[in-house]
């Protein structure tokens, strides 16, 4: 069975915002780790690129859902297509 490009993609931007929010926990705790050498307040700014990932991810779920919803609903594409083709399997 075929993957789906949406599904690609959804995999893909999965995948991506996950590389961000590890290495954005990596330099967290490195920057850490060194300010308590130096004795210095640590940067939390690179904090601030999970919040897109974070809010990336959960914008592209929730698309993702809605449209696997309609397409496998009744009227939907996915959902029609499989009626039309059990049908023509029964008529044989």
């Amino acid at each position: 069975m075929k993957t789906s490009t949406s599904k690609k993609l959804i995999a893909f931007l999965f995948i991506n915002c996950t590389v961000i929010e590890i290495f954005t926990m990596v330099v967290t705790i490195l920057d850490m780790q060194l300010s308590l050498k130096l004795g210095m307040m640590p940067d939390f700014s690179p904090l601030v690129s999970l919040i897109g990932a974070v809010v990336g991810e959960v914008i592209s779920y929730a698309i993702y859902s809605l449209k696997a919803a309609k397409e496998n609903s009744a009227g939907g594409i996915v959902y029609d297509s499989a009626a039309a083709r059990n049908f023509e399997e029964g008529e044989r």
